[in-house]
């Protein structure tokens, strides 16, 4: 199987991109495997290399979105990648802000930081 090892962002930039409709062909299962990935990861380590082995079909998958990332990235007029990170960044603002709902929401629900 191959091993695909990749940052937290990235992760979510892809799975973001699988469940969006993309072209490419979604296997069975490899979204909610990079979804558990992410649930599993700290996510104030965004930048944390983590691994995730994936059948060949998934991983073909993973690579394509990727590839197509860093793509629109070059294509981007803020190049350097700065389109996939600024993704990153707002998809982990959204992450947090719902993890920081969800444990607050039995203890105090007025209390904001």
């Amino acid at each position: 199987m191959p091993r695909i090892s990749l940052p937290m962002a990235e992760w979510r930039a892809i799975a973001h991109e699988l469940t969006g409709g993309q072209t490419v062909a979604v296997p069975p299962g490899v979204v909610e495997r990079i979804n558990a990935l992410l649930a599993q990861a700290p996510s104030c380590w965004p930048e944390q290399i983590f691994a995730l082995e994936l059948d060949e079909s998934s991983a073909e998958a993973v690579r394509s979105v990727q590839a197509s990332l860093l793509d629109d990235d070059r294509d981007d007029d803020l190049g350097g990648g700065q389109r996939a990170a600024s993704i990153a960044e707002a998809m982990q603002i959204i992450w947090d802000h719902q993890q920081h709902d969800e444990g607050s929401s039995g203890s105090n629900p007025g209390a904001r930081l």
